[in-house]
């Protein structure tokens, strides 16, 4: 099953960098009996003109390491486990139709909006002067005057005209090509900004009505189980150095949502044929400290990464691990009405660490979450000084080569840097996530609210000797699994094996 992930504007892409933490971590979506799906590919699409956007850019670049470090470790295979397991495509990995061209990016190619003002995008200056005083009653100076480069500025009015053209695109002509049966469709926007509130129900009504489009598949894509993430307001704005500068007003957050929510209530959701399957609704509106005021042309736009966009990067796993008899009528085949899901934590409170959270979000992320940050500390503090000796001497052998090896290095330079910032920025929010100690190297203590289980002569000791033994024991007793897989895989594999035993028999159950 190919999971299609639109994320929308620069909150759809702070998600999208959160799934991937989860997804390197090895978490992936289980069924009801909690077995891992199997056959899962990802194909993340970013839909956002503001291209200079920081937040856009990192995701972008994480998105290309997180690709290339899997297909390192486990080439094209969908049935994996441990660290980096679900396939991560391009849309253009994807697409077998002949003649399409797309760029090597999970970027939606927007330049027959991006390049424009929205006055001349809607050919203002030609319209006769009845058409022109209706327009200037729709949209504000500043929203005609609006360079669309840095996105719609919160004006989803702007977006709802802007993004109507994706359907004549050559990429969603690509993805209709692509699209099979079986394969979901999912949305990653907020509701209080412009352009995921506006590319959000533009997208569901293009895809609900696919059939009146001139592509393959459409009837298949038309039918397709739909969840959506809709991201209530999370922060908030300081005042503009500019008291001319109302594009983005903090007091409207609330407006809008009241509005869209209402909007979405009559359009997308429920039993009517645009509606979607299934909806998550996550906010946390005073929570957090004021980013500052950048509507796209002041600043880089990077916001910290915040406990929402966590929670809201667990949702695509539990869209795509719902059964189809939950979202559609197993005898007749007609979809059943929307289903909504909130998220509360298990304490509220502002210091968030794994006891925080409820049982079942726990049960998904917190031993993948665990052994990432152990393998982090592993190859930072132990893994150089082991290499010639134990497992690393097994076959296929292990030298110092290998620390110069591209999949060594991506991992080292590229995923874990923005990894650490990653985590770093989650502690530093007013509700600060902190599941691991900053700055903490002891494995004993380094899990907040975790410590060693207690044995016979004081409290089991974890460290990189102890990874060391049980990776040895590991390979020895398995030298069939590595015979045809290369060093990288060696490694990782090891060592998650041996972390899930570690984790079990000498860390406390927080469970």
């Amino acid at each position: 099953m190919r999971l299609f992930i639109f994320a929308i504007g620069g909150t759809g892409s702070r998600v999208l960098k959160s799934m991937l933490m989860l997804a390197a971590a090895g978490v992936k979506p289980r069924d009801a009996s909690g077995c891992p799906l199997s056959n899962l590919e990802m194909v993340p699409i970013i839909i956002d003109p503001h291209k200079s956007n920081a937040d856009l850019k990192a995701t972008e670049k994480l998105l290309s390491a997180y690709g290339e470090i899997r297909r390192l470790l486990h080439g094209d295979a969908l049935n994996t486990e441990g660290f980096f397991a679900t396939k991560i495509s391009s849309l253009r990995d994807v697409v077998s139709s002949p003649g399409v061209t797309l760029s090597d990016s999970f970027i939606f190619n927007l330049e027959a909006v991006e390049h424009y003002k929205f006055r001349d995008f809607i050919s203002y200056n030609t319209m006769n002067e009845p058409n022109q005083a209706l327009t200037s009653l729709l949209f504000a100076d500043y929203q005609l005057e609006n360079n669309m480069s840095i996105g719609f500025v919160g004006s989803p009015n702007i977006g709802a005209v802007a993004l109507n053209g994706i359907k004549d695109s050559n990429e969603f002509k690509a993805l209709t090509g692509a699209f099979a049966q079986g394969d979901r469709v999912f949305f990653i926007s907020s509701i209080f900004g412009g352009t995921g509130a506006a590319g959000f129900p533009i997208l569901v009504k293009n895809l609900r009505q696919a059939s009146n489009i001139d592509a393959k598949n459409c009837a298949v894509l038309q039918q397709a189980p739909i969840g959506a993430l809709t991201v209530l307001p999370y922060f908030s704005l300081m005042e503009s150095d500019d008291k001319e500068d109302r594009r983005i007003d903090n007091a409207d957050f609330v407006t809008k949502t009241q509005s869209a929510l209402e909007y979405y209530n009559n359009t997308l959701t429920g039993s009517g044929s645009n509606a979607v399957n299934a909806i998550f609704y996550l906010g946390d509106h005073d929570h957090n400290a004021p980013y500052p005021y950048d509507p796209g042309d002041k600043l880089d736009q990077h916001d910290p990464a915040h406990l929402v966009e966590l929670v809201g990067a667990m949702t695509p796993f539990k869209f795509a691990a719902m059964d189809n008899s939950e979202l559609s009528d197993p005898v007749t085949g007609t979809p059943l009405p929307t289903k909504a899901f909130e998220y509360g934590l298990e304490r509220d409170t502002d210091d968030v660490d794994f006891g925080s959270l409820g049982k079942e979000t726990r049960d998904l992320i917190y031993a993948p979450l665990v052994k990432l940050h152990l393998l982090y500390i592993y190859l930072r503090k132990g893994f150089e000084g082991m290499i010639g000796q134990g497992f690393t001497a097994d076959a296929p052998r292990i030298t110092r080569d290998f620390l110069h090896s591209r999949f060594y290095r991506l991992l080292n330079e590229q995923f874990f840097p923005a990894y650490t910032e990653w985590l770093t920025e989650l502690g530093h929010n007013r509700r600060h996530v902190r599941f691991f100690a900053p700055g903490e190297w002891d494995m004993n203590v380094v899990i907040n609210g975790v410590r060693t289980r207690k044995g016979f002569l004081g409290a089991k000791k974890v460290d990189n000797n102890v990874f060391k033994s049980e990776m040895n024991k590991l390979s020895r007793d398995s030298a069939d699994r590595y015979a045809t897989r290369g060093e990288a895989f060696k490694l990782l594999d090891l060592f998650d094996r041996a972390a899930t035993d570690i984790i079990a028999s000498r860390y406390e159950d927080i469970n």
